[in-house]
């Protein structure tokens, strides 16, 4: 008997060195046994080290992507990434739209990228706000560190500011690799629960993996979103998430250089 898998739509960028962007979530996509189909929002041309120059995709081509794919699958999730610009994060606004009015229970999680993991900006103030009114609405979680947390607030208190972004219906999960406890050897994600949400907060340290780490933002938040299209909760997709970044960082990789890469490419 041919085999189902789930789909989920994935809108992100490309990193040519790929270290992080839409080949993490690819990698991380199809180990969880899901079937990813990956539309780029954002080309860059960065290396291992530092990203160089981000160039977004033409939101006219963005949107012919979406309608072509929406009228081919029933996705299971959505994950997002570096949407790249306001404009395009008006196109996935639009597509979430249409997606949740079919499937009003879909996973809808965003990472929302706004700079490279060693440095560079991958969009501006008119994106963030266009995050904040159009597309977080249609979160069913979001995946901020807190320097992304407090970018997208303007609130320097974590809590206050994850409290804050809930208020508009998605659950925030604060993740700690920012924050971490060297004394302890760990680190603390926070999940608060979204506004129109059924939960409860709830928090999880974790045992560090030595060592610095390329993209461990999308492979977390497409672990999420590839357990949430198997049908688990919110919390219990978290905590398989969790389990299986730690295995990725204990078998991560060294390129020439720069930090570590995970390795997602394997059957958890």
């Amino acid at each position: 008997m041919p085999q189902t898998l789930p789909a989920v739509l994935v809108i992100a960028g490309l990193d040519p060195s790929g270290g992080a962007g839409i080949q993490a979530d690819i990698q991380t996509l199809s180990a969880l046994q899901c079937h990813c189909t990956p539309v780029i929002s954002i080309n860059t041309v960065q290396d291992s080290r530092k990203l160089h120059q981000a160039h977004p995709v033409a939101p006219e081509i963005l949107e012919q992507q979406l309608l072509t794919l929406e009228a081919d699958f029933d996705f299971s999730a959505v994950k997002l990434g570096a949407l790249g610009s306001a404009e395009n994060a008006k196109v996935v606004a639009q597509s979430l739209l249409r997606i949740t009015a079919n499937n009003p229970s879909i996973a809808v999680i965003l990472d929302p990228v706004l700079k490279a993991s060693h440095g560079g900006l991958l969009g501006d103030e008119s994106l963030q706000q266009t995050l904040l009114d159009e597309v977080i609405p249609y979160c069913t979680l979001i995946t901020p560190n807190e320097p992304e947390l407090k970018t997208l607030t303007g609130e320097p208190s974590p809590p206050h500011a994850a409290i804050k972004l809930a208020e508009l219906g998605p659950s925030v999960l604060v993740t700690g690799g920012h924050n971490r406890n060297m004394a302890d050897n760990t680190l603390e994600n926070t999940l608060t629960i979204g506004a129109h949400q059924p939960g409860r907060a709830q928090r999880w340290l974790i045992t560090l993996v030595d060592g610095e780490f390329r993209g461990t933002g999308c492979t977390f938040s497409s672990a999420i979103a590839g357990y949430m299209a198997q049908g688990f909760s919110i919390t219990h997709a978290i905590e398989k998430a969790q389990h299986f970044i730690s295995h990725t960082l204990e078998s991560a990789y060294i390129l020439k250089s720069g930090q570590r890469i995970p390795l997602r490419i394997f059957k958890p």
